[in-house]
């Protein structure tokens, strides 16, 4: 009689060994500030809205950092995010939000994602981030769900000034992006798969996607690869890439899936390296416009190519490269004017 009370004893030891770390939900709205966290944090109700989670610590958690569910205008700002088993910061499938902003975060050694968003969640904003170490766990990329530095599924997202790097897992993308918004002024390297990903297997809502002012170097693929699912109901109605400057390896910079049907494309004033020494610089089936996009192999008067600092020094033939081109963006990555008539192509202004 005393042999399954010790089974169940031993069982009820793995089990409860094995359980993620309670779950903080009952923190006070409002500012949330100076604070270190261990286990997942929930901001769940708009009795949230307008909070702002500030100069906290979520470090050494089992499961997310921070969850988020129907709350809007939450802003998480100069928190540090690290030593974490899943996402950093979770926008949660079961709700949404809108208007949510996180900010001049620090986010690293994460086995998941550094920031995962569903499709519920609209009007984001991310900026000035450094995400880096993200996608520890190569479990999820062997079944095909890879992790990424920003997956995001929600509408008219701003993924803006950001540094994001180090993605490990297999197909991880520096960001991966599911329907539109604008994706700006961002340096992203070594991935293990593209810059810049968009994948249409969430409604694009006849979107604009806009991609512009990156510095894009070191990934495993692509520099930006625009891909559809099959679905042609879920394609945006448009995606701009321009004025960005990517150094790839041995695949083209650019590149818009055959099945993407629909979508007007544009590559406009694009610095396009493959160090390879290959001419195949722009990859897809389909008609896109293409305005001045400068193409090499190597430096074309870069400050530092070596070390991949992509700014332009004044003899470089990226200088006045993009005057004419059909759009411009009104700054570059540094948000230095670009003036009319003298502009540059790739992401950098040299004024």
């Amino acid at each position: 009689m005393k042999k399954p009370i010790a089974i169940l004893l031993i069982l009820f030891v793995v089990i409860t060994s094995c359980k993620k770390n309670k779950v903080i939900d009952n923190l006070e709205p409002g500012l949330i500030e100076n604070q270190t966290f261990n286990s997942t944090v929930l901001i769940d109700g708009h009795d949230y809205d307008g909070t702002v989670i500030r100069n906290c610590v979520f470090e050494d958690i089992e499961g997310d950092g921070l969850q988020i569910r129907d709350v809007d205008d939450l802003c998480i700002e100069n928190c540090t995010f690290k030593s974490i088993t899943e996402n950093a910061i979770r926008f949660r499938d079961s709700g949404g939000s809108d208007g949510v902003k996180i900010m001049r975060n620090t986010i690293f050694d994460i086995d998941h994602n550094g920031i995962l968003a569903a499709e519920n969640h609209i009007n984001a904003t991310i900026r000035e981030n450094e995400i880096y170490n993200v996608g520890l766990s190569k479990a999820s990329s062997l079944t095909g769900h890879p992790h990424h530095g920003i997956y995001f599924q929600g509408f008219n997202v701003v993924i803006l000034e950001n540094v994001i790097h180090d993605v490990i897992n297999n197909d991880g993308n520096c960001i991966s992006i599911r329907t539109y918004g604008r994706v700006a002024k961002n340096i992203l390297y070594n991935a293990t798969d593209h810059g810049i990903s968009y994948y249409s297997d969430h409604p694009g809502d006849n979107g604009l996607l806009l991609i512009e002012n990156n510095f894009i170097y070191n990934n495993g693929k692509r520099g930006v690869n625009l891909a559809s699912n099959g679905t042609t109901s879920n394609h945006i109605g448009e995606a701009v890439v321009r004025f960005n400057t990517i150094v790839t390896s041995d695949k083209s910079p650019l590149s818009a899936n055959d099945g993407l049907t629909g979508v007007a494309l544009s590559f406009i004033g694009n610095i396009l390296i493959r160090t390879d020494g290959g001419t195949e610089f722009i990859y897809s089936s389909l008609a896109y416009t293409d305005s001045h996009n400068l193409t090499g192999s190597g430096d074309l008067g870069f400050q530092d190519f070596t070390n991949r600092n992509l700014h332009i020094n004044a003899g470089s033939v990226a200088n006045t490269f993009g005057t004419g081109a059909t759009s411009s963006p009104p700054d570059d990555i540094d948000n230095e004017l670009r003036i009319i008539g003298d502009i540059d192509a790739g992401a950098d202004q040299l004024n």
